[in-house]
């Protein structure tokens, strides 16, 4: 421990381009990865918790870990002792936060001539020659089995101009054999003249010559600089095989069937099909590895107390916990060198520096730019939990949306249904068939536990009355490009917020089923009731929408129990959950339409009115009377009467005309108007008056059992899928994938993938 982070400080101290210089990003590179592996052995064990460790008394084997956590609090502890005779002490645990906080905002890029920048190119050239994915218009890829570690700057979001991350260049013009060359980033260039290597431009070969011809140059350029990326490879073929049946071994040479035959032996010996992977694109190696290094060493060692007793504090969620903001520094600010590998604020010779700092604004925007992968979720949860200063300063910020929009984005791709499952699902011949779980297979995420943590995450915001007053009235999206169903446009962040997770709840009706999620949607979307203005016109179709056929399901599934209702509160049955998420739309709807809200959400009105006979008989129902539900009636009631005295209503744009001209009638007399303006404030003050309706989220007592797993998996499936082997059949500390797969076998009888009956292997690269 003290090597490792002694050779990080030190490397500070030199010239601020020192990370620019090859060999050291290299050596850093394996650093991190180092660490990792040293702090894996809680990877082959069931999951043991600190505070279970600590009670049972009985030790769970995790020897370095221990150790770092040791030796880093009794360093901590020490510091100050230490300072006053050495003025050259060094506070460890907070120069490693500092360390990686800062590759964390920076990202330096690879160096030129690195191991790891050539690493970063293959990996986009397996994403871009081996698959048919392409870019959305906001640059990113759509599916989950290839996400980017870092979204694109807004001058590289255009998909239009993307090229090969390796793109192969004719440089011979002998017609019998052309010389190929693969440009690295690098001064140097690989000759590819072997046989069955690319020639020509790839773009022009068609698809089977585009899955099968590049591997053989990829694994002769790696084999240049002594890498056999057979990981990534293998990465490759095990999704297009699954997904795209594009290996045909019959239509390969015998070099090709030996290639086969070495990536099948591979895969069965390192049980590849246990885990859930994707092809991460990193544009920064260090500032991935050294974000999980941060997740590893926060998430551990959680407990506060045991049996009475306090238990060894984390010294790194200590120093988080004082983390400050670099710009409100007298000194700090000034004296930092933005280019350094350390922020000076991490050394301990400056007497002023006592507590860790980072800038928080280059700290949010690089949240901004990752938090829509696992990683970068997760870490925008840690860090919102430990540092308070931090999470005040979030709070108190305009533009949320930066963080919001990544993560409805992926929430979005989520939750994606296709119609041919829904069928299945549903049988032929109108005849129903039991409910099945999604198989791993038919899942458009790689783990349900990232939807967990982004859920939580919307929580934690929508619990602050003023983001969801911000959310629906100052904060403005001009357009969202990943949005398929619909092209939308100067939508309120509020009303993306609700689309989103109405859609994320249609989705776990009909394929998750899963208590938890639904639990946290309907507490966020009742969080943001209160604050609903402006609804766009298509979310208040939505909702109205989802009212309806959400409670013709219940009632098909009620006739299904024998017409006996659920019970109060409960979401283990689908009974339950579509109870109660129609009685949460209901409350949506009635927040939204009460006096001070019903001039600004004229949409809903609409929307309402068109449905008004499906609407008033769910009012009436009597499973959906918790609450009162006569204002949604009699709102109905009375643009009927405004409409047929007021106007034709032959169209909808003429009806949308006669209410606004006469919106001041929808308000109800029994009302507390007043004379009182519909401001946000006023908005904001009746939240009082419709109860508590505030959920808030609070941490379990211990929340190692469910991040410490999740991590992992994530590190294992996503962060070093192609970097590292891990024992994959040997992993006791997240559930493994119980299924057999093959690949392609080279007698030319099996085009695709063989499954068992219980494959639930993810279609991932």
């Amino acid at each position: 421990t003290t090597t490792t982070t002694t050779t990080t400080t030190t490397a500070a101290t030199n010239t601020p381009e020192i990370i620019s210089i090859p060999e050291i990003y290299d050596v850093i590179v394996q650093i991190l990865s180092l660490l990792l592996v040293l702090l894996s052995t809680q990877l082959y064990q069931p999951m043991v918790s600190s505070a279970e460790a600590a009670e049972s008394e009985i030790p769970h084997g995790n020897f370095f870990l221990d150790k770092f956590m040791e030796y880093s609090s009794w360093q901590r502890q020490n510091y100050r002792t230490q300072q006053k005779v050495d003025n050259g002490a060094i506070n460890e645990p907070m120069a490693v936060l500092s360390s990686c906080l800062t590759w964390l905002v920076d990202r330096p890029a690879p160096p030129r001539r690195s191991i790891a920048s050539h690493y970063v190119e293959l990996t986009k050239a397996v994403a871009h020659q081996m698959t048919d994915l392409v870019l959305s218009n906001d640059g990113m890829y759509e599916d989950s089995c290839v996400v980017m570690a870092a979204s694109p700057k807004h001058e590289q979001n255009d998909a239009s101009s993307s090229t090969s991350a390796l793109p192969l260049q004719t440089t011979s013009n002998d017609k019998t054999h052309n010389l190929t060359t693969v440009a690295l980033g690098t001064d140097d260039s690989v000759a590819l003249s072997s046989k069955g290597h690319v020639s020509g431009d790839v773009s022009s070969l068609k698809r089977r010559s585009i899955v099968l011809q590049p591997i053989r140059s990829i694994l002769l350029l790696s084999s240049t600089v002594l890498l056999l990326p057979i990981r990534l490879v293998r990465l490759a073929f095990t999704v297009l095989g699954r997904k795209q049946h594009a290996i045909l071994p019959g239509d390969v040479s015998k070099d090709g069937h030996s290639l086969f035959q070495q990536i099948q032996t591979n895969c069965e010996k390192s049980s590849w099909n246990k885990t859930n992977n994707i092809l991460l694109l990193t544009d920064s190696p260090i500032a991935d590895l050294s974000t999980a290094l941060i997740l590893q060493v926060t998430n551990n060692y959680r407990a506060q107390s045991v049996n009475g007793r306090n238990a060894l504090r984390n010294p790194f969620r200590v120093e988080l916990a004082s983390l400050n903001d670099t710009r409100w520094g007298k000194d700090v600010a000034t004296r930092q060198s933005d280019s350094s590998l350390l922020p000076l604020s991490s050394t301990v010779g400056d007497s002023q520096a006592t507590s860790l700092s980072i800038n928080f604004e280059s700290l949010f925007e690089a949240f901004g730019r990752i938090c829509h992968t696992e990683l970068g979720a997760l870490t925008l949860y840690t860090m919102l939990l430990s540092s308070p200063i931090f999470a005040e300063s979030v709070a108190a910020r305009s533009d949320l949306d930066l963080v919001i929009i990544p993560l409805l984005r992926s929430l979005y791709f989520s939750s994606v249904m296709k119609h041919d499952k829904l069928l299945q699902k549903k049988g032929t011949g109108g005849q129903k068939t039991p409910f099945q779980m999604l198989s791993q297979t038919d899942k458009p995420y790689r783990s349900q536990s990232q939807l967990y943590v982004i859920l939580i995450l919307l929580l934690i915001f929508s619990q602050d009355p003023s983001f969801g007053r911000d959310s629906f009235r100052r904060v403005s999206i001009p357009a969202v490009q990943w949005y398929k169903e619909r092209q939308i446009k100067a939508i309120s962040l509020g009303s993306m917020i609700l689309v989103v997770l109405l859609r994320v709840i249609t989705f776990n009706l009909n394929m998750l089923h899963d208590e938890f999620l639904l639990s946290n949607c309907i507490a966020v979307l009742l969080n943001l009731s209160p604050h609903i203005v402006q609804l766009h016109k298509y979310v208040a179709t939505r909702i109205t929408f989802m009212t309806i056929s959400c409670f013709k399901r219940y009632l098909v599934l009620l006739a299904e129990n024998g017409g006996i209702p659920e019970e109060e509160g409960d979401l283990s049955s689908p009974l339950g959950m579509h109870g109660e998420a129609c009685r949460t739309f209901l409350q949506l709807i009635k927040h939204s339409v009460r006096p001070r809200c019903v001039e600004d959400n004229l949409h809903l009105v609409y929307a309402l009115l068109v449905e008004q006979r499906d609407i008033q008989k769910i009012c009436q129902h009597a499973s959906m009377k918790q609450g009162d539900l006569a204002p949604i009636i009699d709102l109905i009631q009375r643009a009927n009467n405004i409409i047929e005295q007021h106007g034709t209503g032959r169209s909808a744009a003429e009806a949308m005309q006669t209410l606004k001209l006469h919106s001041s009638e929808l308000k109800s007399d029994t009302g507390d108007n007043r004379g009182r303006t519909n401001s946000a404030d006023s908005v904001t003050s009746e939240a009082t008056d419709l109860g508590n309706l505030t959920f808030t989220y609070e941490e379990e007592a211990d929340p190692e059992v469910f991040f410490v797993p999740y991590l992992w998996d994530v590190i294992v499936g996503a962060l070093t899928t192609s970097t590292l082997e891990w024992s994959r059949e040997k992993i006791l500390v997240f559930p493994l994938n119980e299924d057999t797969e093959t690949l392609p076998h080279d007698n030319g009888t099996n085009n695709a993938v063989e499954k068992t009956e219980f494959d639930n292997t993810p279609d991932v690269v």
